[in-house]
């Protein structure tokens, strides 16, 4: 092999047996290497960007999720505590809204996380309404029950109706 310098055009000249090429003098050459290695950077940047949020918006789906089904279940554990405070009283009522509060943490009802609140009308059918609250998912359960005229509480599902109220 065989280098040689043309002086005219400042190329080096390599010179091989099947073809000749001309590189350009250093000066000039990694020229489109920089705007490349920046362009692939700011690709991955952006990939890792978009990777990283569809992350985050999942994890917030599933604590939402998670935060709701925890709600739902302090509501059902208030309704089937007024219940309970129903077996013992046939008369017991409590109709100001919220009128009992269950901690299910400590301080739970004070800083609105882990609780539930409670309210049971009067008249028959009593209306057990009972509010789970999980931090900021609220979930409202409403319980229709009949007390016969022995003093019991109706089991069959035409006299003791659950439904959520949304």
């Amino acid at each position: 092999m065989k280098y040689k310098i043309k002086k005219s055009a400042r190329n080096i000249e390599f010179a091989s047996l099947f073809s000749r090429f001309y590189f350009l003098d250093s000066a000039s050459r990694g020229v489109a290497t920089l705007p490349t290695v920046i362009l692939l950077g700011v690709m991955s940047l952006v990939v890792a960007v978009g990777i990283a949020t569809l992350s985050f918006t999942e994890l917030m789906i599933s604590q939402g999720g998670s935060q709701s089904s925890r709600a739902l279940f302090y509501a059902e554990s208030g309704a089937r505590d007024a219940l309970m405070r129903i077996a013992r009283d046939k008369t017991y009522t409590c109709s100001s809204a919220d009128c009992y509060l269950i901690d299910f943490s400590t301080n739970g009802c004070t800083l609105g996380n882990d609780c539930a609140k409670v309210s049971v009308s009067a008249g028959s059918p009593k209306i057990v309404t009972s509010k789970g609250i999980m931090k900021a998912s609220t979930r409202t359960m409403q319980v229709s029950v009949s007390v016969d005229g022995n003093g019991q509480i109706a089991t069959s599902s035409t006299q003791t109706v659950w439904s959520e109220i949304y």
